[in-house]
């Protein structure tokens, strides 16, 4: 008799509490506008981003008083106004104004909104739902190097996973079959992987052949992969002539949704031609990726290495895979 062993998946979603104690990439910083707040969703909870007195603030996108966005609103003084009731909030989440209230009436202790850590890099607005991150960001120091050119391909709106998203861009062994029209048609997707493990941060590193639209035709590049906890991937390609950089970040807005940025920084002299034909290519990479991963039935990774099969070109991935399954045993000591 033939005994099979079934192993049930399960996997790691967007909503995890775990993943409070991290940063996620929410919005373009150019995205945020001067005089109104920006409604976004992380991790299944509603938030909005303002401009408070020259600095950014995550807020509740909630008020206390009748439950309405507080995106909707406007700011006036420096302070998130609900266009509701015209309640004020400043960047504490403390309520300044109740314009129902007398002056001499104090202002109820309840009427408060609670607040997120905020900060920047590579251009984008990075959140925190926690007060100890358990990491930092990963190093942006060559986004800034004036000696590159920035760009951004997406954002990408998606029902995959972040966990699938960042592991998809860690994978190396697809680029001849699914990206062979755009970058990957010499390259021979047999990676030789080395891969190690320090706490939250994952390097891998990889021969590989890739073409691009910058480049005159496909050149050996030494890919140095960094996986930053949870769904940040660096991938920096040195080659002959230089080296690119190009990072996924992914923002786990919801059990359904996800919002991915590959954002770049190539030397390409400030070739303007050149800047919008690489970020062309790069878009439609990430419409191969979507193209397949929407294929999906179950658009995460399992939290069970039992659950798929991996081979020795899966080794970062595998890895991955084992930072996902700690990030989840994380559950226990997450802040109430």
């Amino acid at each position: 008799m033939i005994r099979t062993l079934r192993v049930v998946s399960r996997g790691l979603t967007n909503t995890h509490p775990a993943l409070r104690r991290f940063w996620h990439p929410v919005a373009l910083l150019t995205d945020v506008p001067d005089g109104k707040p920006l409604g976004i969703t992380l991790l299944g909870e509603r938030w909005l981003v303002a401009r408070l007195g020259g600095e950014l603030v995550g807020m509740h996108d909630r008020c206390p008083h009748r439950k309405v966005p507080l995106s909707a609103g406007r700011i006036v003084d420096d302070q998130v106004e609900c266009a509701y009731h015209g309640y004020r909030f400043d960047a504490t989440g403390r309520t300044t104004l109740i314009p129902t209230l007398e002056p001499d009436v104090p202002i109820p202790p309840k009427a408060c909104v609670d607040t997120a850590r905020i900060t920047t890099g590579f251009g984008l607005v990075w959140m925190c739902l926690a007060d100890d991150p358990l990491d930092d960001l990963i190093d942006d120091r060559p986004f800034l190097d004036p000696i590159n050119d920035t760009f951004v391909a997406g954002p990408f709106t998606t029902p995959v996973s972040a966990g699938v998203l960042a592991d998809n861009f860690l994978d190396s062994a697809h680029f001849p079959f699914l990206h062979a029209g755009t970058f990957g048609a010499d390259d021979d997707g047999r990676p030789t992987l080395t891969v190690t493990r320090n706490g939250w941060r994952i390097t891998q590193i990889d021969q590989q052949m890739v073409d691009g639209a910058h480049l005159d035709q496909a050149e050996p590049s030494t890919a140095v992969y960094t996986v930053a906890a949870p769904f940040v991937v660096e991938l920096r390609l040195d080659r002959p002539g230089g080296s690119d950089f190009i990072w996924s970040f992914v923002c786990p807005a919801d059990d359904g949704r996800s919002v991915w940025w590959m954002v770049h920084a190539y030397p390409l002299g400030g070739d303007a031609e050149q800047i919008d034909a690489a970020c062309a290519l790069q878009t439609q990479v990430g419409i191969e990726d979507l193209w397949m991963l929407e294929q999906m039935e179950d658009p995460t990774v399992p939290l069970d290495i039992r659950a798929e099969v991996h081979t020795k070109a899966d080794l970062g991935c595998l890895e991955y895979r084992r930072m996902l399954i700690d990030i989840a045993a994380l559950t226990a000591t997450v802040p109430a």
